[in-house]
């Protein structure tokens, strides 16, 4: 049997990964002295995750001590009385000795927590190097990096600690950006702040689609920072920009929140 370096492992665990039919993509690898045991994918065996589908395949004695190199961060309970135990609960009462991860889940719910659990219970957890966690990155997630996104759309992102900064560029040919940063995420309150350089930030009063804001310098009162509830539009155009940025925060939650973008040139 092969004998494979730690970095071929990780290189082998985001080829599962990128058979993957559906997002987040997952792929993982289990070994031990440096042998692989076992992998999986997400969507391998419908509705169950990667490490479950690796571990399936393992017998109690052959996964003790052994090494699980998975792309996403194990996910854990999000509800008492949860039907299926978690992915990070299941490698702890596994008996592996060590979890290497690709990337921390954004979503707000998770981000870290899995990690946290394993450490907590004496699993010993190592990352992906910097080079192969950014080709995680870029191929986990349906938006791919989730500091940057494109164009118009809608994604849901953690903020969390210090906020989440995002780069919204005009297209994937067109490099022109605007950068922005979402903070203070106070979800009791149902309120996040957005920020952006420089007095970019207007919000626009009364609009309650992309489609009612036709001029965004008809709304007065513009700021580097602006307090967002459920549903309201804020424009984005920092002086000299030759765009601006239409954002609308649709559901906020403890963690995180949902938001859409939509990019227009200036007229």
């Amino acid at each position: 049997m092969k004998t494979y370096s730690k970095s071929d492992l990780m290189r082998l665990a985001i080829e599962e990964h990128l058979k993957c039919e559906e997002f987040p993509r997952v792929g993982v690898v289990i070994s031990k002295s440096g042998k692989i045991l076992a992998t999986g994918f997400r969507g391998e065996t419908k509705g169950v995750h990667a490490e479950r589908v690796a571990i399936r395949k393992l017998t109690k004695d052959k996964l003790y001590g052994a090494t699980v190199f998975t792309t996403l961060e194990p996910c854990i309970e999000l509800h008492e009385g949860q039907e299926v135990e978690s992915c990070a609960q299941l490698l702890i009462d596994s008996g592996v000795d060590e979890v290497v991860i690709g990337v921390l889940d954004p979503n707000g719910t998770i981000y870290s927590q899995g990690f946290r659990k394993l450490l907590e219970n004496n699993i010993n957890v190592s990352f992906f190097n910097r080079k192969l966690r950014q080709a995680v990155e870029e191929e986990t997630f349906e938006f791919g990096d989730v500091h940057k996104v494109y164009g118009c759309g809608k994604r849901r992102i953690p903020v969390v600690y210090s906020g989440t900064e995002i780069k919204v560029q005009f297209s994937q040919k067109d490099e022109r950006s605007i950068d922005i940063k979402w903070s203070t995420l106070q979800s009791i309150h149902g309120c996040v702040d957005l920020h952006s350089s420089g007095g970019a930030i207007r919000i626009a009063s009364g609009a309650r689609n992309f489609g009612d804001v036709s001029d965004p310098t008809v709304f007065r009162f513009p700021s580097h920072c602006e307090r967002l509830e459920k549903d309201m539009i804020a424009i984005v155009k920092p002086n000299n920009s030759t765009f601006y940025v239409l954002i609308q925060l649709i559901d906020i939650f403890e963690n995180d929140i949902i938001f859409k973008w939509e990019v227009r040139n200036d007229k």
